[in-house]
């Protein structure tokens, strides 16, 4: 048996603890945040010597990865389906083709708009909404 492997399941243990204690996880939770991560796979390669660092180090690698996979990920929270659903139901109602709206959209900075006052307008009704947008735009036109 290498040390690599004499260790790792102590180091494994110690950031399942922390990974449980940090996000108030049940053991299996935090196991299988750790296990089903890329981190881990990182983690098991004998030549990283990854077993060298504190239990805390390991913990916050493996939290930078995945806060960079959330940030990877932004383009399917609600507000993106949100943006998508006002996007095809103003070139519906419009009758316009995508490229416009997504044109017109970034021109008057309308996602800016819907995502400053998406708790409002996404419990409203689809016509209010493109009058919504319609208004914003017609107002900044004027500027």
């Amino acid at each position: 048996m290498t040390v690599e492997q004499a260790i790792m399941p102590i180091k494994i243990n110690e950031l399942v603890q922390l990974i449980s204690e940090k996000k108030k996880m049940d053991f299996e939770e935090a196991v299988s945040y750790l296990y089903n991560s890329a981190f881990y796979s990182r983690l098991s390669v004998p030549d990283a010597k990854w077993w060298y660092m504190s239990g805390i180090n390991l913990y916050r690698e493996l939290e930078k990865e995945k806060k960079a996979k959330q940030r990877n990920e932004k383009g399917k929270t609600k507000e993106a389906l949100f943006f998508i659903f006002c996007t095809e139901n103003f070139r519906i109602q419009n009758q316009m083709d995508g490229r416009e709206v997504v044109a017109l959209f970034s021109q008057f900075r309308v996602y800016d708009f819907l995502y400053q006052n998406y708790e409002i307008l996404h419990t409203q009704g689809t016509q209010y909404i493109v009058e919504e947008i319609r208004h914003y735009i017609k107002n900044h036109q004027r500027k």
